[in-house]
C-alpha cells in the first residue's frame, strides 16, 4: 500500500525517484525498493518523505480520516473549540484539565 502511494504522491509533484532520494537523504535505488514494495521506509524516513511530497503520513499509509472516528458528538464539540479565540481555547484546556482530577467541584456545579 506504501509503495503506491508514495509512487503516486512522487508522480504528483513531477519528481523522479532520483531527485526524491536526494531530498530525503538515501540512494535512489532505495526509494525504487520503497515504490516496488520490496522494503519500506521507517518512521522518520516516512515523515521526511511526506514533507518532501506535500502530504500527510497517513496518507501514505492509506489511513482515510474516516478510519479514525471519534465518539459521536465530539467531532462537533472540536470544531467549535477550534472556531474559539486563542485565549478561549485556553480556558476550555483548563476546564478539561479540571474535569480530569478528582475533585470537580471547582468545574461542575452541584
Amino acid at each position: 500500500m506504501i509503495s503506491e502511494k508514495l509512487r503516486a504522491a512522487r508522480s504528483n509533484m513531477n519528481m523522479s525517484q532520483a531527485a526524491l532520494a536526494r531530498v530525503v537523504g538515501v540512494k535512489q535505488s532505495t526509494v525504487a525498493s520503497w515504490e516496488k514494495g520490496r522494503t519500506e521506509p521507517d518512521t522518520i524516513m516516512l515523515g521526511r518523505l511526506a514533507q518532501a511530497l506535500k502530504v500527510t503520513t497517513d496518507h501514505l499509509l492509506g489511513i482515510q480520516s474516516e478510519q479514525l472516528s471519534l465518539p459521536e458528538g465530539v467531532a462537533d464539540i472540536a470544531k467549535k473549540i477550534a472556531d474559539l479565540s486563542p485565549s478561549d481555547r485556553v480556558v476550555v484546556e483548563k476546564i478539561v484539565a479540571a474535569l480530569s482530577t478528582e475533585d470537580k467541584s471547582n468545574v461542575v456545579p452541584s
